[in-house]
C-alpha cells in the first residue's frame, strides 16, 4: 500500500502531513496507565524522539513511574511496528540522564518486505477489554505463539495456566483491598475516569467508563455511585470473579529494576497484545499486586525472584470487544 493510502485510512479528525507524523498516530494508540498518554514525540529530520510526560503520571498507582515507563515501551513498540510496514529501517537509542529522558528512534529508508505486517494491522484493532471473558480455554499452540513472540532482552514472562491461579490470586485480592481502602487511589482513579461520551470527547484521553461498564451518566453522579457502591469488598470479589473467567495469566518480570528494563517490558507486552488481537483473544490488566509494593515484595518471595521486578500482570481469553476510550490527536502529543 502507498504512503498516502495508508495515511488517508487515519481518521480525518487528524490533520497527518507526512510519514513521521503518521508514526506518531500509530504510537499514541499505545496502553498507558488509565489511558493518561504520558508521553510527547519530537519530530526531526530522520527521527522521532519519545519523551516521558510527568505532567500526566500516577503518583499512587504509579509511585516508581514503573507504569509510565512501560507505556514508553507500548509507544515505541507501535513505533517499530509501523516504520518496519512502511519500509523503514528503525534505530534505537535510550538516554537517560538527570536533565534529559528520551528515546531517539532514527529511521533509515530501506523499501524492505516488511517482517510482519499483521501486528501493525492489529495496532488500531487492540483494546484493553475488561469485561468478562467466556471461560473458554485457549489453544496451547497460540499460547506457544503468545510467549514467542514476547521474547525481549531483559524480560522473562511467567505463565499461568487455569490450574495455576489459586497460586496468584491471594496477591491480587490483597492489593486490591488495599488500593480502594485506599481514598487517595480512588480519587486518582476517579480523576481519569469519562463517565460519558461528551466528557471523553472533550479530553481525548481517560477511562472511557463504557468501557468499565459503567452506564452513561453526569460525571457527578458518577463520582457517587462509585464511592458509594464500589467497595474495597465487592471490587476484590467482582476482579477474582475476572480472573477465574480468563484462560491464562501472564506475568512479565524485569530481570533488572531500571527504566531501560521498564521500556523493554512495554515492548514485549505491547507484541504480546498485538498478536492476541490477530488471534482474536482479548486482555486486560490485573496489575495490582505489581503496583502495591508491599505485594509485589511477597509476590517475589513466593516465585524466588531476587534481583527480578513483576511489573506487569494480564489476563487473556474470548469475549466481545467495548467501546475504546479516546487518543488525542498527533498535533496535542508532539513538541
Amino acid at each position: 500500500m502507498k504512503v498516502k493510502e495508508e495515511i488517508e485510512k487515519i481518521p480525518k479528525r487528524y490533520v497527518i502531513k507526512n510519514d513521521l507524523e503518521s508514526f506518531v498516530y500509530y504510537a499514541s494508540l499505545a496502553p498507558s496507565g488509565h489511558n493518561t498518554q504520558p508521553w510527547k514525540f519530537e519530530i526531526e529530520d530522520d527521527s522521532i524522539s519519545i519523551y516521558p510526560d510527568y505532567s500526566r503520571r500516577l503518583p499512587v498507582v504509579d509511585s516508581d513511574n514503573h507504569a509510565l515507563f512501560i507505556s514508553l515501551g507500548c509507544a515505541l513498540e507501535n513505533l517499530v511496528i509501523t516504520a518496519d510496514h512502511k519500509g523503514y529501517n528503525a534505530n534505537i537509542e535510550f538516554q537517560a540522564t538527570e536533565s534529559k529522558e528520551h528515546i531517539k528512534v532514527r529511521f533509515t529508508t530501506h523499501h524492505h518486505i516488511p517482517h510482519d505486517s499483521r501486528l501493525y494491522h492489529s495496532i488500531e484493532k487492540r483494546q484493553v477489554t475488561r469485561n468478562k471473558y467466556t471461560e473458554s480455554q485457549i489453544p496451547e499452540s497460540d499460547v506457544q505463539r503468545l510467549i514467542d513472540i514476547s521474547k525481549q532482552e531483559g524480560v522473562q514472562v511467567k505463565v499461568f495456566h487455569k490450574n495455576g491461579f489459586d497460586e496468584i490470586i491471594p496477591f491480587i485480592e490483597e492489593a486490591n483491598l488495599l488500593q480502594f481502602n485506599n481514598k487517595q487511589f480512588k480519587n486518582e482513579l476517579m480523576k481519569w475516569i469519562r463517565y460519558n461520551d461528551k466528557q471523553a470527547k472533550k479530553t481525548n484521553d481517560g477511562l472511557k467508563g463504557a468501557s468499565m461498564g459503567y452506564p452513561s451518566a453526569p460525571a457527578w453522579l458518577g463520582r457517587l455511585f462509585f464511592n458509594l457502591f464500589d467497595t474495597p469488598k465487592k471490587e476484590a470479589k467482582n476482579t477474582i470473579d475476572l480472573v477465574r473467567s480468563s484462560s491464562l495469566l501472564l506475568m512479565f518480570v524485569a530481570l533488572k529494576n531500571n527504566k531501560e528494563n521498564w521500556i523493554n517490558i512495554g515492548r514485549s507486552y505491547q507484541r504480546m497484545a498485538l498478536e492476541a488481537t490477530t488471534l482474536g483473544i482479548k486482555h486486560a490488566h490485573v496489575n495490582m499486586p505489581c503496583e502495591e509494593l508491599s505485594v509485589r515484595k511477597k509476590l517475589k518471595e513466593k516465585f524466588g525472584l531476587i534481583n527480578e521486578e513483576p511489573m506487569l500482570l494480564i489476563r487473556l481469553g474470548y469475549s466481545q470487544p467495548l467501546p475504546k476510550s479516546l487518543r488525542r490527536p498527533p498535533r496535542e502529543v508532539m513538541v
